[in-house]
């Protein structure tokens, strides 16, 4: 037999042995690995060693193919000796990528008609908020970053590719803001200058937190925890500096998310690769055990009967939990609940009583403030790669913020019709244990990141009191009544969970 003929029928054996391995995987062992960033099936074949093919030169050129195997253009051969490598090609479809950024667009612009009303909220709890701490905290994630990669600490990219990464993230995102600043030209909150929407800060601040999550999260996700942590202190801050409304925090996150996103696209096409040493994250083993991180915002549904209740509230909180199998943890929230009281026609006064030009006399309530930290079990269950349901039975303490209860009424002056407010009474609410729980249906948006749908139940019986306000000085006893304020509320909207 000739050496062209030996060489033919080593190179149908082994057609027939990847064959085997691809359709059958009988007799050959076969093990994915990831090398130089790129997967690979390394498949070994007994008794095709170096053995049986003693020239070294001539094997480490051959380029062996495997005639009719189609798996969708999703393999290449490479060289081999004693294996088979295909190169398995990363697919990253980027439309996903824009989800969570446009989600947070989406909801910017859902939040035009809230934005007084969380301003509202700010004047009432934080009126003097002051900090210049968010000038800085919206660039700590990139800084850290760089201090990693001067340090010694390998991560998605060498040094020199990280800061075109960045640098096209800050154009694109400075672009961007400040296109849309200067031609919407909304009003600031405090009234100083027509450049608020979007928040700079804010798309400054999560443009550098999903640098971080890039670079550095598939190394260990507590680095996007520490990130988006910090641009989302960042975006908070801004409202409670009232330098920005709702919706320029919210379109502020997603053009900053976007922009960094669109960076790693077009760098990464300069490069066709993912990266100086990128592997693709292995979703199934990232989310092994469902420990995770998150910041909830939604509306409280009450479900007392009474009808001061009949606006809905606002929830926040940050909650998290420790998962020590694939389905039971323990973990806990500290949340706030504001809860807006309507405002409700009086008849204390017979309007004989009454100047003629006072008229439409009403108890004004100012909100109720609810501070919660609650513990308990976590259960959850993966439905899927992409969906995660998850449960919790939680009891904890909780203690109210209480207020003013005034009385407003109509003045008519010369047909000018204008509001007067008269200091009457106030309210003080106690703490309360209580209990809860909940359900949310997380969708990954990333191998650690998810948005979520949730549903939470809460109870609580703190004690009220309501006594003379204190505009009244020269009254001495005070209180007027005391007993007891049930809160049963159901609450729901949107979490943003890092996985860990």
């Amino acid at each position: 037999m000739t050496q062209k003929s030996k060489l033919q029928k080593a190179k149908r054996r082994l057609s027939a042995a990847a064959y085997a391995v691809l359709i059958f995987t009988t007799g050959i062992n076969a093990q994915v690995t990831v090398a130089m960033g790129v997967p690979c099936v390394n498949i070994s074949i007994p008794g095709l060693g170096q053995e049986d093919n003693p020239d070294d030169t001539a094997d480490a050129n051959m380029r062996v193919i495997l005639p009719g195997i189609d798996l969708n253009g999703l393999t290449t051969i490479t060289n081999v000796k004693d294996s088979v490598c295909l190169d398995l090609k990363y697919k990253d479809v980027f439309w996903k990528r824009t989800i969570a950024p446009s989600v947070l667009l989406g909801l910017s612009a859902i939040s035009w008609k809230s934005d007084e009303s969380v301003r509202a909220i700010r004047n009432r709890y934080t009126p003097g908020f002051r900090s210049t701490l968010d000038n800085y905290t919206q660039y700590v994630p990139a800084a850290t970053v760089f201090a990693l990669k001067l340090s010694g600490v390998k991560g998605r990219n060498k040094l020199g590719r990280s800061v075109l990464n960045w640098g096209g993230g800050m154009a694109v995102m400075g672009g961007l803001v400040n296109g849309v600043k200067y031609s919407a030209r909304v009003m600031r909150p405090d009234g100083t200058t027509r450049n608020s929407f979007p928040s700079g800060h804010t798309a400054t601040a999560f443009m550098n937190a999903t640098f971080m999550h890039k670079e550095y999260g598939q190394e260990n996700p507590l680095y996007s925890v520490l990130g988006y942590s910090m641009a989302t202190y960042t975006g908070i801050s801004r409202s409670l500096n009232n330098r920005h409304w709702l919706s320029d925090i919210l379109a502020g996150a997603g053009i900053g998310i976007l922009s960094t996103e669109l960076s790693y696209l077009i760098i990464d096409s300069f490069y066709k690769n993912k990266g100086d040493f990128f592997s693709p994250f292995d979703v199934n083993k990232e989310l092994e055990k469902h420990s995770f991180l998150s910041i909830k915002l939604g509306n409280a549904f009450y479900l007392d009967g009474l009808k001061s209740f009949d606006k809905l509230g606002l929830e926040g909180a940050m909650e998290g939990a420790y998962f020590f199998n694939k389905k039971w943890g323990i973990g806990g929230e500290l949340g706030f609940m504001h809860m807006p009281f309507e405002q409700e026609v009086i008849d204390l006064f017979d309007q004989e009583d009454l100047p003629e030009d006072i008229t439409n006399t009403r108890m004004d309530v100012q909100s109720l403030g609810f501070t919660s930290l609650m513990i308990g079990g976590y259960y959850s269950k993966a439905l899927g790669a992409k969906l995660i349901l998850q449960g919790k039975i939680l009891a904890g303490f909780g203690t109210g913020i209480g207020g003013n209860m005034n009385i407003k009424a109509d003045r008519n002056i010369d047909g000018v019709i204008s509001e007067i407010d008269i200091p009457f009474m106030e309210y003080t609410v106690g703490s309360s244990w209580m209990i809860g729980g909940g359900v949310s249906l997380t969708g990954m948006v990333a191998p650690t990141l998810g948005l979520a749908l949730y549903m939470d139940y809460k109870y609580a019986n703190p004690k009220i009191e309501t006594s003379v306000s204190k505009y009244y000085e020269d009254i001495d006893n005070r209180l007027l009544d005391k007993g007891r304020l049930p809160i049963s509320s159901l609450s729901a909207g949107l979490k943003l969970i890092s996985f860990f």
